[in-house]
């Protein structure tokens, strides 16, 4: 393990949506690695439990609030749990995500609105709910996650590349109405990543072979601790004249 001291994160609170599994999974534990109480948000109560327990493991706080992130009263309540279990938030991640993996002439209005609510209302009124305590105290850091393929074209994300691009968009607008007044919202953009939810993907024939021969030039999958580095710059003072920006964690997947 690196010694992470130097991102300055030591007793911040930073509260991670998506935390159950996963990538938001891998960076609740990275921020914990680099000395961060959580408070810890997904649907996936088990999950929850689990990342928890990591957390707890290195002896940090870890505060576990079951939230449905298309609920607005939810995402309330996990702002005013957060803040009277620790006093104030340093820290967003917007790390909650569904898609489906569909052709765009057999995508469904359910599975639309599905995708659009988790990936885009969601992430907007999480950022209202957790940005206004950071504005009232005059100062955080909020990451958003993106996509690479809200920059690329992919088979059956239409959706899902559409509404992270417009992620992309709300990070930047974010950051112009907010970043005057000390909250510095940022945006993650991975590649796609080896995690459970993609298995059927890894699982098609001939698709781990094409995306390792055409769009990773590290010649390996991503993995969810690929994207704590990240994360820790942005969360971090050293990203204090970081705003705004898109980072891509992607393999070399966006430049070719």
């Amino acid at each position: 393990m690196p010694d992470l001291a130097a991102f300055q994160l030591r007793d911040q609170i930073a509260v991670v949506t998506g935390a159950a599994s996963g990538i938001g999974q891998a960076l609740a534990l990275g921020l914990a690695d680099a000395g961060c109480h959580l408070a810890l948000a997904d649907l996936d109560t088990a999950g929850l439990a689990a990342t928890a327990e990591q957390v707890q493991a290195r002896d940090r706080r870890a505060l576990v609030v079951p939230t449905d992130v298309t609920q607005l009263a939810q995402l309330d309540a996990l702002a005013a749990a957060t803040q009277q279990a620790f006093g104030r938030i340093d820290i967003l991640v917007t790390a909650a995500g569904w898609t489906g993996t569909t052709p765009a002439e057999a995508v469904t209005e359910a599975e639309y609105d599905r995708t659009a609510d988790t990936l885009l209302r969601g992430t907007f009124f999480t950022c209202q709910a957790i940005g206004k305590g950071t504005l009232a105290q005059g100062r955080g850091k909020i990451i958003t996650i993106g996509s690479t393929l809200a920059v690329t074209a992919f088979p059956g994300r239409a959706v899902y590349g559409a509404l992270k691009a417009a992620v992309h968009q709300l990070t930047r607008c974010l950051a112009t109405e907010w970043g005057p007044r000390g909250v510095y919202v940022n945006c993650l953009a991975p590649c796609i990543t080896e995690t459970p939810t993609r298995r059927n993907l890894f699982e098609t024939p001939g698709y781990r072979d094409w995306i390792l021969r055409e769009k990773l030039l590290t010649g390996r999958w991503a993995q969810p601790g690929d994207h704590i580095g990240a994360v820790l710059f942005l969360a971090s003072p050293l990203s204090d004249m970081v705003l705004g920006h898109v980072l891509f964690v992607d393999g070399g997947w966006t430049i070719h």
